[in-house]
């Protein structure tokens, strides 16, 4: 087994913490640009453009339990973080050597599956919070990551906004498409000292067969469904996850097709949501500490239920402006609060494997939401660009359901 207490020291929490404000900086320049690339300028649907996102999350369902075993019993974390954070740095930069050669289909297959394996280096990161933070801290040091993460994504938007304005250029390609290596490039080495310098002890070297370990996943995973709250926090996450993070994949193409606004206006307003964001993370984080994680959780869901139809339904500019930098403190708080409840829900001896299938509720809505996303504003295109606020609103009905399941997952279990 290993010993939980040496993982307990600053060194180790700051270099968990600087992950998440590296490894932001890729995820937000692509979120942003590549988005705008691939279906605005390049002209794929937005249904193929979301099936990447389907893509990553089916690969996802299909190695993230087996990879949580292997961690639960032999395999260290930060060994897996290593080779994943490289291999998604060769992925994303493959994507963006296609987008500079003007390859559309060739840069939305990598980024399909550097998203894929970007999401399982969470599988190996994440657990990571239980052994660096006491459970009474736990709330705390995830805030401080998630607002590390809005922090690296506001210097991740600072670093592209002359490569998209055309100021900067390396390959003399289009400006969106100019953004992405640079990223991909200071994603990888502002990770290096997390993955250099962590320090997480050694483990027993007994080798899991595969064969094994499928029967391991199986019967464990009817272990910890049986647990009490588990599957229900779970499902609750999968359904208001679902539209938070359909919503957020989208918003870029939302505000090029509802306000037409430029780049320029774009990467302002998100970094003023990601100032709003990182304070959403800290705050919230110590109020889950103080008033319970389910509680906090479900306060924060009922904010959305108000929130989403808002920013989908108004039609002044100045006051979507200031909804959606509101937006920003729940958006920092879902993430902070949710990370933190799955840490107090998690068995001690499979957290690994607990926070596998909490990646995967988060990413399964990948399945969904996309699609339905995408089904929405291609079969609604006699409606214009209000096809893209009828799929905000009718997208919000999944937190809705989402925070009714929450209810079902005792207080004392989050």
């Amino acid at each position: 087994m290993m010993a939980a207490l040496p993982m307990h020291t600053r060194r180790n929490v700051a270099l968990w913490v600087a992950y998440d404000f590296a490894n932001s900086i890729v995820s937000i320049t692509f979120f942003l640009y590549f988005a705008q690339w691939a279906v605005v300028d390049k002209g794929i649907a937005d249904f193929h453009f979301n099936l990447a996102f389907t893509l990553s999350a089916f690969l996802l369902l299909l190695t993230a339990p087996i990879t949580g075993v292997f961690l639960d019993s032999s395999l260290r974390r930060i060994t897996g973080l290593r080779w994943s954070t490289a291999t998604a740095a060769a992925l994303y930069g493959a994507c963006a050597l296609f987008a500079v050669a003007g390859n559309a289909w060739g840069a939305l297959i990598c980024f399909a599956f550097a998203l894929y394996i970007y999401l399982l280096s969470f599988t190996f990161y994440t657990p990571l919070m239980n052994d660096i933070a006491s459970p009474e801290r736990r709330g705390r040091i995830s805030g401080f990551g998630i607002a590390a993460n809005y922090a690296g994504q506001f210097a991740g938007l600072l670093l592209a906004l002359p490569f998209s304005k055309g100021v900067w250029t390396v390959f003399h390609a289009s400006p969106r498409a100019e953004t992405l290596l640079p990223a991909t490039v200071v994603f990888f080495l502002l990770s290096l000292p997390t993955l250099i310098w962590f320090e997480e002890p050694g483990r027993g070297t007994e080798r899991v067969p595969f064969g094994k370990a499928i029967r391991t996943v199986v019967a464990e995973t009817k272990n910890i469904f049986l647990r009490p709250g588990i599957a229900a926090f779970l499902g609750a996450y999968f359904l208001f996850n679902d539209a938070v993070l359909t919503v957020s994949n989208n918003f870029p193409i939302f505000l090029e097709q509802v306000w037409h606004v430029s780049d320029t206006v774009k990467t302002v307003l998100l970094l003023a949501i990601l100032v709003t964001c990182g304070i959403g993370g800290m705050v919230s984080g110590m109020i889950a500490d103080r008033y319970g994680h389910r509680r906090t959780l479900f306060v924060v869901l009922c904010g959305w239920v108000f929130l989403l139809p808002l920013v989908g339904l108004l039609v002044s500019f100045p006051w979507f402006v200031f909804a959606t930098v509101m937006m920003g403190f729940w958006f920092g708080a879902t993430w902070t609060v949710s990370r933190s409840a799955m840490g107090d829900i998690a068995p001690k001896d499979k957290h690994n494997l607990a926070f596998a299938y909490f990646g995967l509720a988060e990413r399964a809505s990948s399945f969904v939401g996309p699609v339905v996303w995408g089904l929405m504003v291609s079969g609604l295109s006699g409606l214009g660009s209000d096809r893209y606020r009828v799929a905000i609103v009718a997208i919000s009905a999944f937190i809705i359901f989402g925070a009714a399941l929450l209810r079902r997952v005792p207080a004392g279990k989050a």
